[in-house]
């Protein structure tokens, strides 16, 4: 409504986060095999935190349009890596009848961040009598929430040689 979008102009400047996260969840794998779990999850963790991060310089004008599509297109493969490596990281090492346990186990944790995520980040948004003050402090406790995962992971992931798992 800010900057008079059609709905469908609005979808598809949405749609472009769809595209990033379909190409990070495709070279994601890749990346994996090239290094590692956990170092895919760091580098998904800082490329997700940054651009999230790099949205609270968007304007009310449609001249911020290029940085939506750039930061939200690269949140995307962010993300991804990040969701693909956590996935390996929840399921590398067990035996083939636990794979079901741990993969509904990550997943719920998944759905429970974004069940909560979502209107924690509202309310934190709806809080300030600015909405664009609002939403920057949303935007940056999102990111600082990215970046705390990412540096946990940094701290307390063990680097394990996931190569010949990645190639299986």
């Amino acid at each position: 409504e800010v900057l008079d979008f059609s709905p469908l102009t609005a979808g598809l400047s949405f749609g472009v986060l769809g595209v990033g996260t379909v190409i990070g969840g495709s070279i994601a794998p890749r990346v994996i095999a090239a290094t590692s779990t956990r170092a895919t999850l760091i580098v998904g963790g800082v490329l997700q935190a940054v651009a999230t991060l790099s949205l609270i310089a968007l304007g009310e004008t449609s001249s911020s349009m290029w940085l939506l599509l750039v930061a939200t297109f690269a949140g995307g493969v962010g993300n991804m890596l990040v969701i693909v490596g956590f996935m390996v990281t929840a399921t590398t090492g067990l035996p083939d009848h636990e794979q079901g346990m741990a993969t509904g186990l990550a997943t719920m944790t998944q759905q429970i961040g974004i069940t909560m995520g979502t209107p924690i980040m509202s309310a934190i948004a709806a809080a300030h009598t600015d909405i664009h003050a609002g939403i920057t402090t949303a935007v940056i406790v999102n990111t600082a929430i990215v970046l705390v995962g990412t540096l946990t992971t940094a701290l307390f992931l063990r680097n394990r040689a996931t190569k010949d798992l990645a190639a299986a």
